[in-house]
C-alpha cells in the first residue's frame, strides 16, 4: 500500500458532482474519488482548517471516540469494484486493533480531523490512480473558481440542514395535536410515548 494525501476537493466538469483527489508523497500519483456533496463539504472544511457554524457528525464522533480512549491508527482505501471504493478504519483501543468498514468519504473526512495518516492499496492505485509525467504537480483538473464551488457545496449543505429543521418543526406541532387527542381520550401510555418523542425532536432542533 501507498500513504497519500487528501490534497483538495473540486467539481469535475462534465458531471459538476465533487471529487476529493488525493496524492501520493512523490507526488507522482493522482487519486480522484467521487463523493457526496456533504462529505465534500466535511472534507473541505478540514483542508481548511474552518469550523462549521455547528458540529457535524464526524466531529461528534470525534468527540466520543476521543471520550472512549479511541484513537484511529490509520485509515485505508482497500479496493476498488464496479467503480465503488471500499475503504477501512483501522482503531485502536487499550492496545486492541479494531477494523471497521467504511466509505471512503467519511473515512477520509475523519483521518482529516485526527490527523491519521492516510494509505491506497497498490490494486487501487494500478486501476485507478493517474500518473504525471514530468516535475508538474499540479492537479490534472485544475479550477480558479475551487474556492467558489466549495462554498457552493457547503451552501447547499446548509440549505439542506434548514429544511429539514423545517420539517421536523412541523412534525412537532402534528405529533403536540396527537398528543392533546390522546389526553382527552384518556390514552396515557400514548400520550407518554408521544411527548418522549416530541422532547427528543425539540431536542434536535435546539442542537
Amino acid at each position: 500500500m501507498t500513504k497519500m494525501e487528501v490534497i483538495a476537493v473540486q467539481l469535475e466538469p462534465n458531471s459538476n458532482n465533487p471529487l476529493v483527489w488525493l496524492k501520493d508523497e512523490g507526488q507522482k500519483v493522482f487519486l480522484p474519488i467521487a463523493i457526496g456533496n456533504f462529505e465534500a463539504a466535511a472534507i473541505s472544511l478540514a483542508l481548511h482548517d474552518e469550523l462549521p457554524p455547528r458540529p457535524i457528525a464526524y466531529d461528534l464522533l470525534c468527540a466520543i471516540m476521543d471520550g472512549f480512549n479511541v484513537q484511529v491508527e490509520q485509515v485505508l482505501v482497500s479496493a476498488l469494484k464496479d467503480e465503488t471504493f471500499f475503504a477501512e478504519i483501522k482503531l485502536l483501543r487499550d492496545g486492541e486493533t479494531i477494523i471497521i468498514d467504511s466509505r471512503p468519504s467519511d473515512a477520509l473526512a475523519l483521518a482529516l480531523r485526527v490527523n491519521a495518516p492516510v494509505f491506497v492499496a497498490d490494486q487501487v492505485i494500478e486501476e485507478a490512480g493517474l500518473s504525471i509525467a514530468g516535475e508538474d504537480p499540479r492537479l490534472p483538473v485544475e479550477s480558479d473558481a475551487d474556492d467558489e464551488e466549495i462554498a457552493a457545496i457547503v451552501e447547499a449543505v446548509e440549505e439542506d440542514a434548514s429544511e429539514a429543521l423545517g420539517q421536523v418543526a412541523q412534525q412537532v406541532v402534528a405529533l403536540k395535536a396527537r398528543l392533546q387527542e390522546a389526553v382527552e381520550l384518556e390514552e396515557y401510555e400514548e400520550a407518554a410515548r408521544l411527548r418522549d418523542e416530541i422532547g427528543r425532536l425539540e431536542h434536535s432542533i435546539e442542537k
